[in-house]
């Protein structure tokens, strides 16, 4: 059947780690029965294949070629089938050809796809085995129905037979693969849809057109194009469902896009309005999904949009309508909902995905998200679509102000919730007077220039390039390969007879050996295809050459889609390597030794062979890296030496035992190479499991780190907040100095602002003016709160507070940029301050902003032993003393702020600075 319901090589039939995935026990058995079936339907025809004539092989090739396109260009519908044409050519090989050739149509058939798409294992087989048996059927149906003489009297025995090989093939398909599914993915006879109308037709009319191709084939082979031009049209009818799912499906989620939705709202709403039927809308949000998507990437922002789609159509009902409504916006159409019901849905999804954790390549711990929803309902909201759209519109948009992750009903009557209430200002003075003080324009926190996300990711190229290289490796590259080619073609066809079933088997060792290499991660591949190539040399001969190196080439080609010039290059060094070979196995020792001897001879081919292939390669990878090619064979190749020696052994002893048994003795020792593929494969994958455990347990050891730094941040975070609290105790000691540091800190940010610090300049500067008088706790209320002058006892005392508070800023590890502007900002700039008399630019940059806002916010405070001074006063004491006191720059750009910002004159006890 043409139809992947009679084949199941789905696309979810691979997982995400490209592994196979394990078949339940039964249909391992199901799948062993039908593999056996169909290799004692076989098996008795394959024996006699020597004897099939140019004819039918010529016939054979054709069909083979055709059946193997046809199996490539697959139509995957919605419902997750897959159609194409293959069973046209497959019931004409029935009807033309030998049981022996039959026998290897399925194959044929599935290579390339195989190439393309490396379904696990069982999957491939099992298609094979199937298609094998119904073709099998189909001929014997046919060849049943010849021998009946009922039908020769009615003059219908072509027709009849024909017709009997259709239905033989599409029962048999059908039938085999019905068991399969219901035991592999418990797919009921129903479900699976093997024997609806629709599937029967389209095989019948497919196998009726393979009737049409055989037809014409016996009555003139050159009419067949005519036969097979309509499968074009007809490959084409099949997209059709295809095509209409992708106008009304969003690629990125699944879900429907906006157009369909409008659609079918305005359809349902129209039924509800006409049969007066409930019907509810809900209008979703996803709540900082801009974030997710600065934070890790675009790529896990639609991680998470289709990982919310999924839970979508996971709460929701067969019948309702989810979509992408736009962006990270999602509608629902709820037919037949009643408000209560849908508000119970909305929440159910709301806490669905609050609960979901996403997992992104870009972060190691997952992604969590919450939604947005409101609700809407007809009839109260509204009879028109738009109405409804916008009620529940409105409704997120409320969700979002009162706070996110919440279902709004569109009747909520808080129509605006308030936002959360800001903060007390922080202010120069407290308020004491009734007239308001003018504002200063807040200074923002300096942002980096360009924003930088948390992971970043490589750039990837386009697409591959045709040809990618240029100079001296672009010549060498295109020579070896249009000589080995050429010469590969002229042996092909100047030698001399060709053994075809010996070059088939070859082949197919070559092949299988290639395709079973094992990837060795970030290495390569490792394939005993080599021990074939040198079999093919010594049992074929030169005119194996070029097939051989196809062979390999293509298959590597395949399993890593590499670009046009290296595809000719390995082709044309294979061919030569495998000519070297060939020439060197055509010298065959005489005497009583001559077998011994020709061992030897493998010995050497192996050696040429290997030589060739890699100083060839050896020398491109020195053009390329302007290296010589000497050294590069000896870094990387020198040590496979011994390696292609045993091949070249091994294949001398398989010519041997090819001369008297023929293509048996290929397989006698086909076997024993598979199993060293096997050791060789369990040795990488235990190399890879250890691997694996050394990544998880660096993952872990990062995880922890993560983790650390976590609770350091926290840490530092609650031993910050607990220095401001003791800040606040500071200034709370004195009432006339309460929110001094917050005053302070908002005045030399201003000041570090005008004088253009950057962002970490300025939160340094804020730290340590907001802890500049932390020192002051090891200061006694009879000297902190004195109304009369400090004794000189006294104030040495005192002067010891900043000294002490660079101490205890320092013993918390984290603020220790802030010490020197906390220990130096009493120093005044004409060296006469304290307490290490710095002087001028010794002293550092914050230390002289604090003191000019220290300074500037005591004057214009009212302290227990003077009143507050006028801000003009205030600032004509800051220019007197500048140069002496205080740093000429900083006290310039506070009076540039202040002018600026247009302060005036105000009260005659206080003055508000208002700096938020």
């Amino acid at each position: 059947m043409s139809a992947v319901p009679a084949d199941i090589g789905f696309e979810d039939a691979v997982g995400e780690s490209g592994l196979e995935p394990e078949l339940p026990r039964r249909a391992t058995f199901y799948f062993w029965i039908v593999v056996a079936a169909a290799t004692a339907a076989t098996a008795p025809f394959l024996v006699d294949i020597q004897t099939v004539d140019a004819g039918a092989w010529i016939t054979f090739a054709v069909l083979g070629a055709a059946v193997a396109v046809a199996q490539v260009f697959v139509v995957v519908t919605p419902a997750n089938q897959s159609y194409h044409t293959t069973v046209v050519f497959l019931v004409a090989s029935a009807l033309l050809l030998p049981p022996e050739l039959i026998a290897l149509m399925a194959v044929v058939q599935h290579v390339p796809d195989w190439l393309k798409r490396r379904l696990p294992f069982h999957i491939q087989t099992f298609n094979i085995a199937n298609y094998t048996l119904a073709t099998m059927a189909a001929a014997a149906a046919a060849d049943g129905i010849r021998d009946t003489e009922v039908f020769g009297r009615l003059g219908a025995t072509t027709a009849c037979a024909y017709l009997a090989a259709c239905g033989a093939f599409v029962l048999v398909n059908h039938a085999l693969l019905a068991p399969m599914l219901r035991f592999a993915r418990g797919h009921t006879l129903r479900e699976s849809g093997l024997f609806t109308y629709e599937n029967l037709s389209t095989d019948l009319v497919l196998a009726s057109l393979g009737v049409g191709l055989a037809s014409l084939w016996d009555y003139d082979a050159w009419l067949t194009p005519f036969a097979i031009a309509p499968l074009i049209l007809v490959h084409r009818s099949l997209a059709v469902p295809t095509l209409q799912a992708e106008a009304r499906v969003d690629p990125k989620t699944g879900l429907f896009n906006a157009r369909h939705f409008a659609a079918t709202l305005r359809e349902e709403l129209t039924r509800a309005i006409r049969f007066d039927r409930p019907m509810s809308l809900v209008m979703a949000d996803l709540d900082l999904l801009r974030d997710i998507n600065n934070t890790y990437g675009h790529l896990a922002g639609d991680v998470v949009l289709a990982g919310v789609a999924k839970i979508f159509r996971e709460q929701l009902r067969e019948y309702d309508v989810p979509a992408r409504f736009g962006g990270e916006e999602f509608s629902i159409l709820l037919p037949e909902t009643r408000i209560g019901e849908a508000l119970e849905i909305a929440e159910r999804i709301r806490r669905a995905v609050a609960a979901a954790e996403f997992e992104v390549a870009t972060s190691s711990d997952p992604v969590r998200v919450t939604v947005s929803m409101g609700v809407a309902c007809y009839p109260r909201d509204g009879s028109d679509a738009n109405a409804l759209v916008h009620q529940a519109d409105l409704a997120v948009y409320r969700a979002k102000l009162q706070g996110r992750n919440r279902v709004v009903d569109s009747s909520d009557e808080s129509l605006l919730a308030q936002p959360e209430k800001r903060g007390p200002r922080l202010v120069g003075l407290p308020e004491v007077t009734a007239q308001p003080p003018r504002h200063l324009i807040p200074v923002p926190d300096a942002a980096p220039l360009v924003e930088r996300r948390a992971v970043s990711r490589p750039h990837a190229h386009a697409g591959p390039r045709f040809l990618w290289v240029g100079g001296r490796l672009a010549i060498f590259v295109g020579l070896v390969g249009v000589v080995g080619t050429g010469i590969g073609v002229y042996m092909t066809v100047a030698a001399g007879d060709l053994d075809v079933l010996g070059l088939l088997a070859i082949l197919a060792l070559v092949g299988v050996g290639q395709a079973l290499s094992i990837e060795v991660e970030r290495t390569g591949s490792i394939s005993v295809s080599a021990v074939g190539a040198l079999a093919g040399a010594a049992i074929i001969g030169p005119r194996a050459a070029l097939a051989l190196a196809l062979t390999m080439a293509l298959i590597e080609w395949s399993a890593r889609r590499s670009s046009f010039h290296q595809l000719l290059f390995n082709v044309g060094a294979l061919t030569l390597a495998s000519l070297a070979a060939a020439e060197v196995f055509s010298v065959h020792p005489d005497g009583q030794a001559a077998k011994a001897a020709y061992m030897a001879v493998g010995l050497a081919a192996g050696f040429v062979y290997f030589a060739v292939n890699t100083g060839l390669i050896a020398t491109a990878i020195a053009l390329e890296g302007n290296d010589s090619p000497w050294r590069v064979w000896r870094e990387r190749f020198s040590w496979l030496m011994v390696h292609y020696l045993v091949y070249g052994f091994i294949a001398a002893v398989i010519y041997e035992a090819y001369q008297p048994i023929g293509i048996w003795g290929l397989l006698v020792f086909a076997l024993p190479l598979f199993l060293m593929r096997e050791t060789q494969e369990a040795y990488v994958r235990h190399t890879e499991r250890s691997s694996k455990k050394l990544r998880q347990a660096a993952e872990t050891i990062q995880s922890q780190n993560v983790s650390l730094e976590r609770a350091n941040r926290l840490l530092k975070e609650r031993s910050t907040a607990a220095m401001e609290s003791l800040s606040a105790t500071v200034d709370a000691r004195d009432a006339y100095t309460a929110g001094h540091s917050r005053r302070v800190q908002r005045l030399a940010l201003a000041i570090g602002g005008e004088l253009r610090l950057s962002h970490t300049e300025l939160e340094i500067v804020g730290q340590a003016a907001l802890f500049h008088d932390i020192g002051k706790l090891a200061i006694p209320d009879a000297i902190l709160l004195k109304p009369d002058h400090l004794t000189e006892d006294e104030w040495a005392l005192m002067q010891k507070h900043a000294g002490e508070g660079a101490s205890i800023i320092n013993r918390l590890g984290f603020l220790t940029d802030a010490v020197p502007a906390i220990r130096h900002h009493h120093e005044r700039f004409d060296g006469r301050g304290y307490p290490d008399n710095l002087s001028g630019e010794d002293i550092p940059l914050g230390a002289r902003i604090i003191h000019v806002a220290d300074a500037f916010d005591s004057m214009l405070s009212t302290r227990v032993y003077r009143p507050a001074r006028d801000y003009e006063d205030a600032l004509r004491e800051l220019d007197e003393q500048a140069g002496r006191q205080f740093c000429p720059r900083c006290v310039a750009a506070l009076q540039q702020l202040v002018e600026r910002e247009g302060i005036e004159p105000t009260y005659p006890e206080a003055r508000a600075l208002v700096l938020s």
